[in-house]
């Protein structure tokens, strides 16, 4: 739940993958080349490199939440939609709480 991975993981073969794993992902993926086709390391150092860069990029890139962020820029119009519902005119709408039933003594 909600966890952040990267490691190396040997081959059979011999060489090494880089796996990475995102809160989005039920389990760690390798890294993947152009192609689409998970990338072999010759030692363990090179692919946990590869597998740090990536997370880190991951963290220091465009995070994508709902859609909000497209093309390098945050998409504020569920923001500007929120704001109408509780400001005209710039002025404040006050919102009062009303206790339901339930929650009385």
């Amino acid at each position: 739940m909600n966890e952040f991975d990267g490691y190396a993981r040997p081959l059979r073969g011999g060489g090494w993958r880089a796996m990475l794993r995102f809160a989005r992902d039920a389990e760690a993926k390798p890294l993947l080349n152009r192609g689409g086709d998970p990338m072999r390391f010759d030692d363990e150092l090179t692919a946990t490199k590869a597998a740090l860069r990536h997370v880190l990029a991951y963290f220091n890139g465009n995070l994508v939440s709902s859609g909000e962020i497209t093309g390098g820029t945050i998409h504020l119009a569920r923001r500007e939609r929120a704001e109408r519902l509780f400001r005209k005119g710039g002025k404040v709408v006050e919102v009062s709480r009303v206790r339901s039933g339930a929650d009385r003594d």
